[in-house]
Parts: C-alpha cells; sequence; structure tokens
C-alpha cells in the first residue's frame, strides 16, 4: 500500500512539526519499515512507517527513543498507536546526519563501542531474568511454534534446533541473576551512520532489554559474514580490539564466553529466520537475493555444527 503526499501532511498535522514544506523523499526501505526524510526549513524529521498491518516493531522503537538521551541516536518526537497510518503504524523522530559505509574503521569501532557502552547503562527497571529457550522461542514466533521448531521440516535445522535447546539449557547460568539493558538489536552496518570518526545508530525497531553482551553478536561474527557483511561482518583482530577497548574506555564490562553464546544464539534464529524467509514467507525475494540467503544458510549452519557444542 503506497504512502502519498496527503498522508505525509496528516503525519505531521498530528505530530504537530512546523514549517513542513511538503518535499518529502524515500530514504529506504528495511526487512519491516520503510523510511521517508521530511523537510521542515532549517530542521529535517524522519517517518517511518511499517510494512504491514500486523507489524509492531515501532512501539519498541519508540520506547527505546523515549529512553534515550545520547546525540548519537535519534530522538521520539511523535508515536501513537492509536492514530495508525492507513492500518499501519509510524514513528516521526529526529533526523541524524552521516552516511553509510560498508565498514567502519578502527577508529569508527573505537566510538561504536563507546556509543553502545553508553545505551548498555539503561537498566530494565522491571529486573527482568533471562529464560534463554524460551527468549529463543519468542525471537522466533513468527516462524514456528516450539513443537514446529524442535520438529521442523528441514532435518539440517531440525537437529540444530535441537541441539540449540539443549545448548541453551545447559548454558542458562551465564544469565542467571543478570541485570538486563537496553540494546539497540541491530547495530548492523546497514543502521550506522557515519560522519568522520562519529558513529550513529539509527533504525531501533529491534531495541529490547536484554544481556548487554548480546549486542556484539548484532555487530559481527567472528568467523563468518552474514548477507555479504550487510547484516554481520566477519570481523577482524584489529577491529575487534578497538571495539572492546572503546566499550571498555566508557566504562562498559565484557565477558567474552557470554558474547560467544549470542553469536550462537543469533546464528540459530537467523538460520530459522532464513529457512522462514526462502521457504515460508509471502515478501518478495530477487532471484539474487534468494541465491545470497541460500548460502548464508548453508553458512550459518555450518558455523553452528562446528562452534555449538
Amino acid at each position: 500500500m503506497d504512502i502519498g503526499a496527503d498522508d505525509i501532511r496528516q503525519a505531521v498535522r498530528l505530530s504537530g512539526l512546523k514549517n513542513y514544506s511538503g518535499i518529502y523523499r524515500p530514504l529506504g526501505s528495511g526487512e519491516v519499515n520503510n523510511s521517508f526524510l521530511l523537510d521542515c526549513g532549517e530542521n529535517k524529521y524522519v517517518l517511518r512507517i511499517a510494512k504491514d498491518a500486523n507489524q509492531r516493531t515501532l512501539i519498541k522503537e519508540s520506547h527505546a527513543l523515549k529512553l534515550l538521551d545520547i546525540k548519537n541516536a535519534p530522538k521520539l518526537i511523535y508515536f501513537n498507536e492509536n492514530t495508525p497510518m492507513k492500518d499501519r503504524l509510524w514513528v516521526i523522530e529526529t533526523y541524524v546526519s552521516g552516511i553509510l559505509t560498508q565498514r567502519l574503521t578502527p577508529r569508527q569501532f573505537e566510538y561504536l563501542g563507546k556509543v553502545l557502552s553508553a545505551v548498555h547503562t539503561i537498566n530494565d527497571p522491571t529486573k527482568a531474568q533471562l529464560n534463554l529457550w524460551e527468549h529463543f522461542l519468542v525471537a522466533c514466533r513468527s516462524f514456528g511454534t516450539e513443537d514446529q521448531l524442535l520438529n521442523h521440516e528441514n532435518p539440517r535445522l531440525r537437529a540444530l534446533i535441537y541441539k540449540g535447546q539443549k545448548y541453551m539449557q545447559a548454558k542458562q547460568y551465564l544469565v542467571d541473576g543478570l541485570q538486563l539493558s537496553l540494546i539497540h538489536g541491530d547495530a548492523t552496518p546497514s543502521n550506522i551512520l557515519v560522519d568522520g570518526e562519529i558513529v550513529n545508530l539509527i533504525d531501533w525497531e529491534f531495541a529490547r532489554f536484554s544481556d548487554p553482551m548480546r549486542e556484539f553478536s548484532t555487530v559481527y561474527y567472528d568467523d563468518i559474514e552474514y548477507n555479504q557483511g550487510k547484516w554481520r561482518i566477519k570481523i577482524r583482530p584489529l577491529e575487534k580490539t578497538a571495539l572492546f577497548s572503546g566499550y571498555k574506555a566508557s566504562g562498559g564490562e565484557l565477558n567474552e564466553d557470554r558474547i560467544n553464546f549470542w553469536m550462537n544464539f543469533d546464528k540459530l534464529g537467523a538460520a530459522v529466520f532464513l529457512y522462514w524467509r526462502l521457504n515460508k514467507s509471502q515478501r518478495e525475494t530477487s532471484e539474487a537475493q534468494a541465491k545470497q540467503y541460500q548460502l548464508d544458510l548453508e553458512h550459518l549452519s555450518t558455523s553452528l555444527e562446528n562452534n555449538m557444542p
């Protein structure tokens, strides 16, 4: 369903933005949301709208932006789930400048570490606790129930999911009693804007309270890349050292055992997602995308077989 000028004017009116020129342009399309740049004279804003009526991730994004008070992320201007646009949720936030880059420099990785450390200072006030297997089921709820996942139609994935359940149960001690923190949840190159050495994080649709070490598995994998590095890079030793250095310099505390666990957790979820995307999803997939996703699924499965005890 296309968004037109009248829809955007209505959003501007509801949000109370001033000096809107009537000029807007698409900023790009992600997996679940579309973004538009709005020209309001000296100020620019971003309108983000869900691709379909069932997509609810902008609720998470608005909650995260309310909590954040850092210069390296957008600020929330308007969100109201009771005023949908063509039955879809939308949000308006400040525009964050910068350019996309396929790979950060070591200095930018160091800066990213500092930004992530600042995000992770926001603790979950409910003091919720993680049950790792239940957490995985929630993350994969769009791709099947517990019974469907454990009896997956693909034999290789079925074996990996069963193995993953045992693995998560065995590693539960890593997060028992852990203070959960806000994480961006998708700190990939496609959600990072750079301006010199400065790094800004956009697209907070997957933000949540979780183990802060989980954040690192959304940035990189140690052994493989994912979607040609657009979703996860294969990190180099110098880059990893810089990222960790920036994180620790800003007060962040690292636990590599938990980071390694979340790598496997993330890879298993990615494998389940890719199979669904290739075989079950109604979303359009180009021939080139399908070929890349199939290659990624093979790499993820092999990595899990080699790295998940």
